[in-house]
């Protein structure tokens, strides 16, 4: 059920990104090589989920939300494959963009994806202004200065040093787990009910830790073909991550703990429709790839 769940998803929002990207020149041909090659779609999976105990969004503003997340995630998968950043040439399967377009296309398709992602937030009839100004707001926040980026710089700086368990979650939340969080909160724009929203972030800061140590175990267990990118990419760089910090057992254990802390929030939320909350939060502990 939630394979077809994310299916479908995966399927409406790439339509979307294919109709808003065109075709018509080698920028637009290389966001689109990224931004529609195979991907699991996590984040637009959990917006849609969260949106479901949200009764003020409707489906075109969750499509719009889920699209926009997806092409900032992807755009933060071009720069951090590049040569001055983790230096891979392996994504989601196939060819990393900087080898088949050049660096400095695919810098600028990474830009280019960044600022469509919030040009169609701010051209969504459905959403009112207020609306607008709260996911924007969510979103600058999770990717800029204090968020992604910030956790991109001290990933690399991390290269240089070993770090402590909590300085790795620290990087973790900020270059990973800070948008799969803004995944949650996009679901709810338009919910006023404070409480609610609180154990909603509390759900979407435990699962976003989880994702990425769970990343990081099975960058030690599995395969290039299984995870459609390079395997010795930490190993190579000299990355800090949980498993080299804890061991495999210790972050597999800590992985599950945060998703039951997770979970546990929900049995405060007032819906019926959490189901689909809690299977994504299982699937992401659970996950193969």
């Amino acid at each position: 059920m939630l394979n077809d769940y994310l299916s479908e998803v995966r399927d409406i929002v790439s339509c979307n990104i294919r109709d808003l990207i065109g075709n018509s020149n080698l920028i637009e041909e290389a966001m689109n090589y990224s931004a529609l090659a195979d991907s699991k779609m996590i984040r637009a999976g959990l917006i849609f989920a969260s949106s479901e105990i949200n009764q003020y969004l409707n489906i075109n503003s969750k499509i719009t939300l889920a699209t926009s997340l997806e092409l900032i995630h992807t755009y933060s998968l071009i720069h951090d494959d590049l040569p001055s950043m983790d230096d891979d040439n392996f994504r989601r399967g196939k060819k990393a963009n900087h080898i088949v377009y050049g660096e400095a296309n695919a810098i600028l398709a990474g830009d280019a994806l960044q600022s469509l992602a919030f040009e169609i937030i701010a051209n969504d009839s459905d959403l009112n202004s207020s609306d607008k100004v709260q996911a924007i707001n969510l979103l600058t926040k999770a990717i800029g200065k204090n968020g992604m980026v910030y956790g991109q710089h001290l990933d690399i700086e991390s290269e240089k040093r070993r770090v402590s368990q909590n300085e790795i979650e620290d990087i973790h939340m900020l270059k990973t787990g800070l948008l799969i969080e803004c995944s949650i909160m996009f679901g709810q724009i338009g919910n006023q009910n404070k409480e609610e929203l609180d154990l909603l972030r509390i759900f979407g800061k435990n699962i976003g830790l989880a994702f990425q140590i769970i990343d990081d175990l099975l960058e030690t267990t599995s395969d290039k073909e299984t995870l459609g990118k390079n395997i010795d990419s930490d190993k190579k760089n000299n990355k800090s991550t949980y498993v080299k910090i804890i061991g495999a057992e210790s972050a597999n254990k800590r992985a599950n703990e945060l998703k039951e802390h997770a979970i546990s929030q929900l049995q405060n939320v007032r819906s019926d429709k959490v189901s689909l909350l809690i299977d994504l939060a299982k699937y992401i502990t659970t996950r193969k790839n």
